[in-house]
Formats: C-alpha cells, structure tokens, sequence
C-alpha cells in the first residue's frame, strides 16, 4: 500500500514539474500573439474540456503533465499562413516560445531551493572545514593512507574549502580522485580509487571511506534503548569508549558495532554539563540491521537564511546541479544501473514526499533543472531540437522542407521510445529488488 501510495504521490509531482514546463511555453506563445489550439492538463482521453477564446482547455484520463498545441506547431499540421500560426512568428519569437519552457522549470527550481535555504534543513551537526574526522576500515580511503586530521585543499584539481564540495566530487562518481592536503602542515597528495558494487555500480563505500568531523555529542536517546537503562542523556559529549579518544561521531557505532561481548561491557566516559561522568553497559543486538547499537543519535541542527541571504545560496545550489549534469553525462552508460527513468524518478519523488517536504523539494528542484537543461539538448523532438531548427533556418532563409522534418522526427521519436523502454527496465528491476523478487 505504502509502495502504490509513493507512485500516486510521484505520479502528482512529476505531473507538476511537467505543467509548469507547458505553461511557460503557453505563457509566452500567447504574449506573442501565437493562437494556441489546446491546452491540456494530462494526457490521453479528455474527461473534461471548454473553450474559451481560441483555445480549448483539457483535462486529460493520464495525470502525467499536459501539453500545449500551437496552430501550425508540427510539420504535419495544415498551414493556412495566418499571421497567428506559429511558423508564420519571426525566428525570435519562435525562439523565446522554445526557450520558455525550459526556463520555466529552472526558475521554478531556483525559488524551490530559495524556500530550502529558509526553510531550513535538518542536518547532523558537522564542522564546515574540510577535515577527516574518521575513516571506515578497509575502504578505499583506509587503503589510500588517509588519517584522521588530514585538511582537504583539493580534488581533481579542484578547490575544496567545505565538505558540501566534498559531497559534491563524490556524487559525480569517478573511478579515481586524485586528492592534495595537509597533514603537520605538510601539503601531500594521494589517489583514491573507489570500489564499486558490480551489480549496482554504486560506491561500496560512501565517500570512499572518508568521513567529516561530528562532534561526538548525544542528539537523542531512544525509548527503551540500553542507552537510556544505563543513563546516557541528550547533550552528553562522548569522551571515550574503552579508553579509546573520541574524536567524531563516526567513531561511535564503529565501536559499538565490532562490541565483543566477551570482553564485559563498553566503558564510557561522558561529559554533561561541564562534569565528567564514567558510564557503562552492554550494547543490544539489532537482529534486522545484523550488528550491537546502544541506541543514541547524534545532535543536528536546522540552518535557516533571510530571503536576501538564501538567494545567492539558491543560485549556486542551482549551478551545483547544472553542471553536474555536464559531469555525469560522459559516463551515463557505465553508469546505466543507476538511470531512472518516469518509473524511478515517481518512485523516488513518492518516498521523499514520506520522509520529508524539504528532501521532496530538492529533489523537485534538482528534477526541473535536469528537465530545463536538458530540454536544450539538441535532440529534434526537444526545445533544444526547436531552437537547432530555427537556427538553421536562420541561415538558410528558409525552414527544412516538411519531407526532412518528419525523417527527423521519427527518427528523434524511435529513439526515445527505446530509452523510455531501457531506463524503465531499469527502474522496475531496481524496485522488484527492494522486495527480494530477485533473491538478491
């Protein structure tokens, strides 16, 4: 029931993202004295229609978007050779008709990460510099040679001044960083080579083994939990375990996890409120995640912007995610597992939704721009497409003939149908696997 409700829900918001892409092309058509035909809300049979003016306003069976249709938009339409059609408009009107889609969901992307910056995203405490704070064992970053209290100064020639960059190299997934910093104030240089699942090709290691720096401070204690039978507390500052120095939060179910219950119960010393205090107790054994918790969360915090600060956050975040798309494209085929298709992409969008409004609201906003960025593609059937015919029709004086713009067309259209068939392979393998229909 929770699997069908995350479709219905991602079903709704890509339908959003959809629309808001058609209305920028409506908007800008009908500014330019384009006759637009039809406007529909969904696709496929029309439950309901009226029409006002010109245009005849739909709602379509499928709620997956709309679409808008312009008078003399497509080679096949009859041209009458109104001065309202729309290849009757100069090529710059055409153009911004085109282009206004696209910048539609970009803007639309840009406000949503606007209202994140001020709304504000719980997140586990973590210090804003660069610094390892601890390392998983045997991952790629153990291998490497990496210490706690390395500073990162780059990757892959890249500056590094916070970890939110550090997250971003990761989420490009390169086989290999070459990575410079400063260990004693010595300025070394190291190369990390990532591990990989073969079946998923995901990073077997999140961030290569690399961990940032949490204050090892106690968020939350959960009911019941033997962190509360032996009376740990929100607040408490974590100083050892076993008489190893805490550092970092990481190191906490590291630990934890590996507890041998041979050896008697975990000794904590713990400070609270200014006072040392000394602990002790046996951790539970988790039977669904396989390893010994204690039962304790680390502290977060909610960073917030004014409406003026929260704007130059909102355009990085917003290139962060435009060239991000440049950076993966190369690689989209060694990366074919993790593609997502329409299936994926509602799935997603419904899980979010559950979890969290700020995560459901990056995520839409990361979604739009990938839709703007990529509708400029050149790729016949896109805006992009649109916009390389009225360029060549710009220098030639004249649009292809009808005959080269329908080859074209299904030619675009063939090809699209087969990635529509693979990345939706794809995302219905991905979510069978979540119910073990595979066995895996």
């Amino acid at each position: 029931m929770t699997f069908l409700l995350q479709i219905l829900i991602g079903i709704f918001i890509l339908g959003i993202l959809v629309l808001i892409h058609e209305l920028g092309h409506f908007t800008v058509a009908k500014l330019s004295g384009i006759r637009v035909l039809s406007f529909s809300i969904g696709f496929g049979n029309i439950l309901y229609k009226k029409t006002i003016g010109e245009t005849e306003y739909r709602i379509s069976a499928i709620p997956f978007g709309g679409y808008v249709h312009m008078a003399g938009e497509h080679p096949e339409d009859g041209h009458e050779g109104s001065d309202d059609e729309f290849t009757q408009k100069p090529v710059l009107i055409r153009a911004a008709v085109a282009l206004a889609g696209p910048a539609a969901n970009v803007i639309i992307s840009v406000a949503l990460l606007w209202i994140i910056f001020m709304i504000g995203m719980e997140e586990q405490v973590t210090l804003e510099k660069p610094v390892i704070g601890s390392i998983d064992k045997e991952s790629p970053a153990a291998i490497a040679g990496f210490q706690t209290g390395d500073s990162i100064l780059t990757m892959n020639g890249s500056s590094i001044s916070s970890w939110d960059k550090i997250r971003y190299h990761f989420t490009l997934q390169e086989k290999k960083y070459t990575i410079s910093y400063m260990r004693d104030g010595v300025i070394e240089e190291k190369e990390l080579t990532m591990a990989f699942d073969e079946e998923e090709g995901i990073p077997l290691y999140i961030f290569g083994g690399l961990n940032p720096v949490f204050p090892p401070v106690i968020g939350s204690v959960a009911p019941g939990s033997q962190a509360r039978k032996i009376g740990l507390q929100p607040k408490d500052r974590i100083v050892t375990i076993n008489g190893e120095k805490i550092h970092t939060w990481s190191q906490i179910p590291q630990i934890v996890s590996s507890f041998d219950s041979t050896a008697g119960p975990l000794q904590l010393a713990i400070v609270r409120d200014g006072e040392p205090l000394a602990v002790e107790g046996t951790p539970a054994y988790n039977s669904k995640y396989k390893k010994f918790i204690l039962g304790i969360m680390p502290s977060t915090q909610k960073k917030r912007y004014g409406p003026v600060a929260a704007i130059p956050r909102a355009l990085d975040k917003s290139w962060e995610y435009t060239t991000m798309i440049f950076r993966i494209l190369p690689r989209v085929f060694s990366m074919r597992k993790q593609l997502a298709g329409p299936v994926g992409i509602m799935h997603m969008s419904g899980q979010m939704a559950l979890i969290s409004i700020v995560g459901l609201l990056n995520l839409m906003a990361l979604i739009g721009i990938n839709l703007g960025v990529l509708n400029l593609f050149p790729l016949i059937i896109t805006d992009g497409g649109v916009l390389f015919f009225l360029l060549i029709e710009s220098f030639r004086k004249k649009p292809l003939s009808l005959k080269t713009q329908l080859l074209l067309n299904r030619i675009a259209i063939g090809f699209f149908i087969t990635l529509f068939l693979f990345v939706t392979f794809n995302d219905i393998e991905r979510i069978l696997r979540l119910f073990n229909i595979f066995g895996r």
